[in-house]
């Protein structure tokens, strides 16, 4: 047999894999070190890696088909040194997106590596203060700018009649997260990466704003909140038509099972607004001793806010609450559509958004003038658990890193010890 013919046997039985150039579909790819998109392609077995220059997916799909182009009209050689470079560096004078995609992509590298929805929200406050001050590169975050983006984001809240304190506490929120991009272990790491910068927020002196300290609610709003409860989950004849101030426009006239739910894990078990929207009757369980618990814990759609689990004691009076309300096939406590896939804003999904404004709304009704009045509910258990047993104790079921922050903001007496003065100026219990 002619080799010519042997060489086509061969290639019909085991046919060689080339890159397809009829819908000219490519894989994209990035690297850590470049924020374009880059392609591989493959003519006639050989291999090479190249780097599109763009970033969005479009136009590195029309780069791409030039490179196969030159690859197929110039050959291998030639469209190598026309589209190759030796190494793609990093600018000096990136753009904000650029620096935080480079962040989140080299937090691995960091002793303490955030959590990936921490990193990718520092870099994503990075890109708003930027916006807010009109600079969109590296060398127009100066104090200045910063210093604007503030007096421009307080301007828009007024406008918009926010509450000033809630607005400030969020703005410095905003200035902590997106300096965190600039943290001492994050410059060393872009050293490393060949970018040597300073902090743009060094000679911006990023104040904490002094949160107030938490005043426990009145012992009348408490128990009126209690004794309405019964109310909100069988329904209030009372109650009138739904108000147009209620954007969830709930109908509080009929029974609201899921408002009273999320009141018993937040008042009553001290849970985060994101603890009881992902709470599942699986946490809770009976121990040996007959009481039982409930344990805050990772699941597919849930991180806990410090990493750890933490197993908090359930009341009786709370269990006996909950239980009716439990169904068959129920997975979540909280009834509602089911909990959303594992995301990029896995800890900022909500399951039951409206459920958690209709309480809101119930709670201001019944007098509580938080300007987060869920929040509020957790704070007052906290409060409760530390005049009851001890600030130590309030801390653990809190979940908090230290006693420090349960005292300053979470948790206050809700009944004082009274003192009574004498002559001499001092006191005596």
């Amino acid at each position: 047999m002619p080799a010519s013919k042997r060489k086509q046997a061969v290639d019909e039985a085991s046919p060689r894999k080339q890159q397809s150039t009829g819908k000219n579909e490519f894989r994209f790819f990035t690297k850590e070190r470049s924020p374009y998109l880059h392609v591989r392609v493959m003519v006639d077995g050989k291999r090479r890696q190249f780097s599109t220059g763009e970033k969005s997916e479009r136009a590195a799909q029309t780069k791409a088909k030039a490179i196969l182009a030159d690859i197929k009209s110039r050959g291998f050689n030639e469209a190598i040194k026309l589209h190759a470079k030796k190494e793609e560096t990093i600018s000096s004078n990136p753009t904000l997106e650029e620096l935080g995609k480079l962040y989140e992509g080299n937090t691995r590298l960091f002793e303490k590596a955030p959590l990936p929805e921490t990193a990718r929200y520092y870099a994503t406050m990075l890109t708003r203060i930027g916006t807010l001050a009109g600079v969109s590169r590296l060398s127009g975050l100066t104090s200045d700018a910063i210093q604007k983006a503030k007096v421009n984001y307080l301007k828009q809240a007024e406008k918009e009649k926010r509450n000033r304190d809630s607005v400030v506490t969020t703005l410095a929120a905003m200035i902590r997260n997106a300096a965190g991009v600039f943290s001492r272990q994050s410059l060393e790491v872009f050293r490393q990466q060949g970018l040597d910068i300073s902090n743009p927020f060094a000679a911006t002196k990023v104040r904490g704003v002094k949160v107030k300290a938490y005043s426990p609610m009145s012992r009348e709003l408490v128990a009126a909140i209690w004794q309405r409860a019964s109310l909100l989950r069988d329904g209030d004849p009372d109650a009138g038509e739904p108000d147009d101030a209620d954007r969830s426009s709930t109908d509080f006239r009929k029974p609201q099972p899921a408002d009273y739910i999320l009141l018993i894990l937040e008042l009553g078990l001290g849970l985060r607004r994101n603890e009881a929207d992902k709470a599942r009757w699986d946490w809770i369980f009976q121990a040996a001793d007959e009481r039982r618990y409930l344990e805050v814990r990772e699941t597919s759609d849930f991180k806990p806010k410090s990493r750890q689990s933490r197993i908090i004691p359930v009341a009786e009076e709370v269990w006996e609450a909950l239980r009716p309300l439990k169904k068959d096939a129920s997975l979540f406590i909280v009834p509602g559509p089911a909990a959303a896939k594992p995301s990029e804003k896995l800890q900022r999904t909500y399951r039951c958004s409206g459920t958690h404004e209709a309480l809101v709304f119930w709670l201001k009704k019944c007098g509580v003038s938080d300007p987060k009045p869920c929040h509020a509910l957790r704070k007052e258990f906290g409060s409760y658990v530390a005049t009851c047993f001890s600030l130590f104790h309030a801390q653990k079921l809190l979940g908090h890193s230290t006693p420090a922050v349960t005292s300053a903001y979470y948790a206050s007496l809700t009944d004082l010890p009274h003192i009574e003065p004498t002559r001499m100026g001092t006191a005596k219990p």
